[in-house]
Formats: structure tokens, sequence, C-alpha cells
């Protein structure tokens, strides 16, 4: 359980890429799939943005600090994306939603350099000894 834990918070680049695929299948589903009604959820709707995006972004990042930049601009796009497309599914865009969005990009991003660098410093001190 330990190593599976460890392999999410440092992944390597293999892993992240899988864990990137799933997660943006997990925000598609999740925000275009078409509602009769509004659904109640516990909490409010940008904290799930926020943390979407943040779950999204850190992988890559945390993997490899080179595609830092592409994984925020995909972040970026899929949010405004998805709040463009979101009227046409029966649900509705929300700039605000893009706004949490792009915090939780900044999170992960930000989170991921950290993972990066720790994991790094880590591998450097175990293969040194």
């Amino acid at each position: 359980m330990f190593t599976l834990i460890q392999k999410i918070i440092f992944p390597n680049y293999k892993f992240a890429l899988i864990l990137t695929f799933i997660f943006t299948l997990l925000i598609l589903v999740g925000t275009l799939s078409p509602l009769p009604q509004k659904i109640d959820a516990p909490g409010s709707d940008k904290w799930h943005h926020f943390i979407a995006f943040a779950v999204l972004t850190y992988p890559m990042v945390a993997a490899n600090k080179r595609l830092g930049f592409a994984i925020v601009l995909f972040g970026l796009c899929l949010g405004a994306g998805i709040e463009i497309i979101q009227p046409y599914v029966n649900r509705f865009g929300d700039f605000n939603d893009f706004k949490a969005d792009c915090i939780g990009i900044l999170l992960g991003y930000f989170s991921g350099k950290l993972a990066y660098r720790k994991n790094k410093r880590h591998h450097l001190m175990t293969v040194s000894r």
C-alpha cells in the first residue's frame, strides 16, 4: 500500500501519463454528461473544479519538470473548452468555474514542482549511498 502512495506522490513518466489520461476522462464525463436537473453535490462546485484540475496537473509536473508548461496549457484549454461546450449538453458554462480550474492548475503545477525536487533529491541521496 505504501508503495502505491509513493508511486502516486512521486510518479514516473509512464504512470503520470496514465493518471493524467484517467483524470482527463473523469473530468470530461463529470462536466459534460447531460443532466436532466441540477444535482446537489456536497460542497461548492468551485471546490470540485479546483481539486479536479489540481489533480489533473500534478502527476505530469511531478514526473517531469519539462512538461510543466505543456500540462498547464492543456489544463487551461481543457477547462475553457468544457465551459464553452457545456451549454450544448444541457449544462451551464460558468466563468467562475474556469477561474477555479485555473487556480487548481496553479496549485497542481507548484505542488508537482515541489514533489519533483524532493523526489530527485531523494533519488540522488539513495543512489550515492
